[in-house]
């Protein structure tokens, strides 16, 4: 079986840097919406332990490891789009190449 690459376009433009810098400021902004939310989650977690007999404590540790996954999984994504997305508006503002503008989408 052989995969399928997309067509690459070469003449395909990049977006303006202030798009690029927008999408930044609000990936950043969740990303640290997020890592609020993870620290209050975990501190929450941390001050009232499980209780119970062996099987639902195991269950209730094993429950809250996976919401602190998720919410610092969360983080890192937006974390992680937000950098991106910077480093994508620094390429296109100092590429010679034609920006599009917002709304020429």
């Amino acid at each position: 079986m052989s995969e399928e690459t997309p067509d690459l376009k070469p003449d395909e433009t990049l977006p303006s840097p202030l798009r690029c810098w927008y999408g930044t400021a609000v990936a950043g902004s969740m990303s640290f919406a997020a890592y609020l939310l993870t620290n209050k989650v975990i501190t929450g977690f941390a001050s009232k332990p499980p209780t119970g007999n062996g099987l639902a404590i195991q269950i209730g540790i094993t429950v809250r490891t996976l919401i602190m996954g998720l919410f610092t999984m969360a983080t890192g994504v937006f974390g992680l789009i937000a950098v991106g997305l910077f480093i994508l508006g620094l390429q296109s503002l100092l590429s010679g190449k034609q920006t599009t503008s917002p709304g020429d989408s």
